[in-house]
């Protein structure tokens, strides 16, 4: 298999695991969730945050 066929491999991989991940808004979530983005509790993980929105947060407590 050379580069290019690796490559088309490859993005042919991502594009199944996206629509898979994508068909519902509950599969989504578990996606996010499974890949450790969201925690089980539903909140966007401190490291995934805009560093603004976690000042803001931060202030606003």
């Amino acid at each position: 298999m050379n580069d290019a066929d690796r490559r088309a491999a490859v993005l042919a991989v991502i594009k199944l695991k996206t629509e898979e991940n994508t068909a519902s808004r509950e599969t989504a979530r578990a996606a996010l969730i499974a890949e450790g983005i969201y925690t089980k509790a539903g909140k966007l993980r401190a490291q995934f945050q805009v560093p603004n929105e976690r000042k803001r947060k931060t202030e606003a407590a």
